[in-house]
């Protein structure tokens, strides 16, 4: 137990899904009490500067965002090829073993898609990204999730209804915010996704 264990809880934003480019990467990076160590954003050139392109995205009407925190230094915007090597140097240089998302097969394939498009290596170096949704059982089996998600209306529409799974709706229990509603921006989607599995690996332990 000694060793401390470095993590990364990632999360893309892209303009399509059938062909997922990414037009923002955000991840954090924490030790294993899930203490943030760094937090990176960054806005994809080739995606962002294709106007077209970056009009098809689901969160198009986010860009006056985007500029904001692009001036502020927030977030910088890079090409895919630097995101890929600053994530390989981050991976790298603070020993990262565990890399984390929700519902990790799109970012997966997000990242993949991206990779091969441009020619790139891809950052994560044969780490495999694992899906926080696989860690959840503790926080969405409770009857105190159950209960919430029944008299808020957060069930799914299936002929036996069951609780959402949808990270919003988790972070809405764990901070008993019903009006709290997903940014959908890389870094601070990564941040919210951050709690749900520190909350969950620690009614796990």
């Amino acid at each position: 137990k000694g060793i401390k264990i470095m993590k990364i809880v990632l999360d893309t934003e892209t303009i399509s899904l059938e062909k997922p480019f990414v037009y923002d990467l955000g991840y954090v990076i924490v030790n294993d009490n899930g203490d943030i160590i760094a937090k990176k954003s960054y806005v994809i050139s080739q995606v962002w500067n294709n106007k077209e392109l970056f009009a098809t995205a689901y969160y198009a009407d986010k860009k006056p965002l985007y500029y904001a925190r692009l001036k502020s230094g927030y977030s910088k915007k890079v090409g895919w090829g630097h995101a890929m090597r600053y994530l390989a140097n981050d991976i790298k240089k603070y020993g990262i073993t565990e890399i984390y998302a929700y519902n990790s097969k799109f970012d997966s394939r997000a990242l993949n898609f991206m990779c091969a498009w441009y020619k790139v290596v891809n950052g994560l170096g044969g780490i495999e990204i694992q899906d926080i949704m696989n860690f959840i059982k503790p926080i969405t089996k409770s009857q105190d999730f159950v209960n919430f998600c029944e008299s808020n209306g957060y069930m799914t529409n299936h002929k036996t209804p069951q609780p959402q799974k949808k990270a919003e709706t988790l972070y809405r229990y764990l901070t008993n915010n019903v009006d709290y509603e997903e940014e959908h921006t890389g870094l601070e989607d990564s941040l919210i996704e951050l709690e749900i599995l520190m909350t969950a690996l620690g009614l796990l332990e």
